[in-house]
Protein backbone atom coordinates (compact mmCIF):
# COMPACT_ATOMS: atom_id res chain seq x y z
CA UNK A 1 0.00 0.00 0.00
CA UNK A 2 0.83 3.51 -0.72
CA UNK A 3 2.35 5.79 1.97
CA UNK A 4 0.21 8.34 1.28
CA UNK A 5 1.46 11.44 3.45
CA UNK A 6 4.81 10.78 1.95
CA UNK A 7 3.20 10.88 -1.71
CA UNK A 8 1.36 13.83 -1.21
CA UNK A 9 4.18 15.49 0.24
CA UNK A 10 6.62 14.88 -2.78
CA UNK A 11 3.63 15.28 -4.97
CA UNK A 12 3.60 19.10 -3.57
CA UNK A 13 7.27 19.36 -3.11
CA UNK A 14 7.55 19.17 -7.06
CA UNK A 15 4.74 21.58 -7.47
CA UNK A 16 1.97 19.02 -8.45
CA UNK A 17 -1.32 19.06 -7.46
CA UNK A 18 -3.29 15.26 -7.54
CA UNK A 19 -5.48 16.74 -10.83
CA UNK A 20 -2.01 18.59 -12.36
CA UNK A 21 -0.25 15.17 -11.47
CA UNK A 22 -2.98 12.59 -12.84
CA UNK A 23 -2.76 14.56 -16.28
CA UNK A 24 0.78 14.50 -16.29
CA UNK A 25 0.91 11.06 -15.93
CA UNK A 26 -1.89 10.37 -18.23
CA UNK A 27 -3.77 8.68 -15.39
CA UNK A 28 -7.68 10.17 -14.72
CA UNK A 29 -7.80 11.67 -11.15
CA UNK A 30 -10.20 9.95 -9.73
CA UNK A 31 -8.20 6.87 -10.36
CA UNK A 32 -4.83 8.44 -8.84
CA UNK A 33 -6.72 9.36 -5.91
CA UNK A 34 -8.06 6.48 -5.19
CA UNK A 35 -4.66 4.68 -5.79
CA UNK A 36 -2.81 7.19 -3.57
CA UNK A 37 -5.75 6.13 -0.93
CA UNK A 38 -5.63 2.74 -1.08
CA UNK A 39 -8.59 1.58 -3.18
CA UNK A 40 -6.71 0.23 -6.15
CA UNK A 41 -2.86 -0.51 -6.67
CA UNK A 42 -0.25 1.26 -9.10
CA UNK A 43 0.91 -0.81 -11.07
CA UNK A 44 4.71 -1.17 -12.30
CA UNK A 45 4.42 1.42 -15.27
CA UNK A 46 2.28 3.85 -13.06
CA UNK A 47 5.16 3.88 -9.97
CA UNK A 48 8.15 4.40 -12.85
CA UNK A 49 6.56 7.24 -14.51
CA UNK A 50 5.19 8.91 -11.09
CA UNK A 51 9.11 8.51 -9.75
CA UNK A 52 10.37 9.87 -12.93
CA UNK A 53 7.91 13.13 -13.00
CA UNK A 54 8.43 13.36 -9.07
CA UNK A 55 12.36 13.05 -9.25
CA UNK A 56 11.93 9.79 -6.75
CA UNK A 57 15.39 8.29 -7.90
CA UNK A 58 16.57 6.11 -4.67
CA UNK A 59 15.37 2.99 -4.57
CA UNK A 60 14.85 3.38 -0.29
CA UNK A 61 12.64 6.65 -1.30
CA UNK A 62 10.49 4.37 -3.92
CA UNK A 63 10.22 1.31 -1.38
CA UNK A 64 9.40 3.88 1.39
CA UNK A 65 6.65 5.84 -0.38
CA UNK A 66 4.69 2.43 -2.50
CA UNK A 67 5.61 -0.32 -0.49
CA UNK A 68 4.69 1.34 2.83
Amino acid sequence: MVNANKFRAKMVENGYTQKSLAAASGMNENTLGAKINGKSFFDTREVNTLCDLMHIEEPAEKCDIFLA
